[in-house]
């Protein structure tokens, strides 16, 4: 799940404080979603794509042919929060964007105000909706490697800070504020990372998603 930095948005339920790294579990964890079955947003998809669902779905191609099949039948959907200053989700195959920011030119203003704050990465030149579902696809990736490794996500986390001498605790902390709220938010918010900044991306997320590729191919 992906959320605002509402330090500077206003609002309740997301902050970049906290009881430190993995300390509180995931902020928002008792956000409840609701999904839309009936959505202009789905009509794009069934018609053949539109500007904001092709901008994720073309995201969603660019990891397929990075990582493989993991994320082949993830499909998209658009969903209502319970809680403010969550842009997307994912859960059961469905990546799920907020209804409130589906073709909100503000999406791409509120990730560039959270990564100003070192709340979540740099976007890049990448739009908000290309950086949520970035996020969103490496919570699957994180997900179906572990899965496949037989290990949790924190041992992903720690094999990747092995192998650029970081400790485990302190990954998150070369990411990302959102990163330390647990290890799959670590893992997803590097999967952005390096979507969005390529070899600019911090050296612990190109670590992570070095061992989360050596995984599934």
């Amino acid at each position: 799940m992906i959320k605002l930095d509402l330090q500077f948005f206003g609002g309740r339920g997301a902050s970049s404080g906290g009881a430190g790294p993995y300390g509180g579990g995931m902020e928002g964890e008792d956000t409840t979603v609701r999904v839309k079955s009936s959505h202009p947003l789905t009509d794009e998809i069934s018609k053949g794509g539109g500007g904001f669902a092709n901008e994720i779905m073309n995201t969603r191609d660019a990891f397929e042919r990075e990582y493989g099949s993991a994320v082949k039948n993830i499909k998209l959907s658009v969903g209502t929060f319970s809680k403010g200053g969550v842009l997307g989700a994912y859960g059961n195959d469905n990546l799920i964007m907020n209804e409130k920011y589906v073709k909100n030119a503000n999406l791409t203003k509120a990730m560039q105000e959270g990564a100003k704050t070192g709340f979540h990465p740099p976007i890049g030149n990448k739009t908000g909706a290309e950086a949520v579902a970035a996020h969103e696809i490496g919570h699957r990736l994180g997900e179906v490697a572990a899965k496949k490794a037989g290990i949790d996500q924190r041992e992903i986390v720690a094999r990747a800070g092995k192998a650029v001498n970081i400790n485990t605790a302190n990954m998150a902390g070369h990411i990302s504020k959102y990163a330390r709220s647990n290890y799959a938010e670590t893992i997803a918010e590097a999967s952005a990372d390096v979507f969005c900044n390529g070899s600019k991306a911090s050296k612990a997320s190109k670590a992570i998603m070095a061992e989360v590729k050596k995984i599934l191919k």
